[in-house]
């Protein structure tokens, strides 16, 4: 490619790429929550429970937008850390449902999730905790 779509292919790079999916995948699943046919599967029900599903969809839909945002930059660590949190949340809570016995196969939902958030995790290449620094200067000092 040249022109303005190669230079924006290459901007955009492996990390940008792997937002833009995440975009589309946290997007997906927040309309998926706004349009749950009723009645409501039991795992969404007990989801219902400890947050309205109205806020779920929220959350997913903020995280696919911090996605978006990021995925066009060359600091994108804080893109990274919320898709991470949110699965690996939505996956432990699916896990304690599981184990709790109130959700039936919620075991299912936690693998996929928790597998989704170690994804994100390689990806994004350990998630550094901050944009590097310059190197500090050294002063040599020399006797004579």
């Amino acid at each position: 490619m040249t022109g303005a779509a190669g230079r924006l292919v290459a901007r955009i790079g492996r990390r940008g790429a792997a937002l833009l999916f995440f975009t589309l995948l946290d997007t997906v699943y927040c309309v998926g929550l706004l349009t749950a046919p009723r009645p409501l599967a039991p795992f969404y029900v007990w989801m219902a429970e400890i947050m309205p599903l109205v806020v779920w969809a929220a959350c997913w839909g903020a995280v696919g937008v911090v996605c978006l945002l990021y995925a066009f930059r060359v600091y994108d660590t804080p893109a990274f850390m919320v898709a991470v949190a949110l699965k690996v949340g939505w996956g432990l809570l699916s896990l304690f449902g599981w184990l709790s016995g109130q959700v039936d196969r919620g075991y299912v939902s936690a693998v996929i999730w928790l597998g989704f958030a170690a994804f994100v995790h390689l990806i994004a290449g350990g998630i550094p905790a901050a944009p590097p620094r310059p190197a500090r200067r050294r002063w040599i000092w020399i006797r004579s």
